[in-house]
């Protein structure tokens, strides 16, 4: 996404929903009463969700995308911590203790 300014990260899962009707829903998630969905969480201002949800409309126009919009109290990544290093192990393959 080149939004300006530009979205700073996001994460995405897999998810599955229920509703909406089933018109375009395969043959296994008609069994399953359910249908796959991909769930994208984005951190940012309120003033940017106007643009990127224009944006998302225009360039992925998904059928029954839904959003909701809620308040983050705190954002933040915890300390990071170097890199542990791992000795490596003697490969012990074909012998017996």
């Amino acid at each position: 996404m080149n939004l300006d300014p530009p979205i700073s990260g996001f994460t995405t899962w897999a998810g599955e929903g229920h509703g909406f009707g089933f018109s375009k829903a395969s043959v296994s998630e008609r069994v399953r009463g359910r249908v796959k969905r991909t769930i994208l969480v984005a951190v940012l201002p309120r003033t940017s969700v106007p643009r990127l949800l224009a944006v998302v409309a225009d360039k992925a126009p998904v059928p029954h995308l839904t959003y909701w919009i809620e308040p983050v109290e705190s954002f933040a990544q915890l300390q990071r911590q170097a890199p542990v290093q791992i000795a490596p192990v003697a490969s012990t393959a074909g012998k017996v203790p």
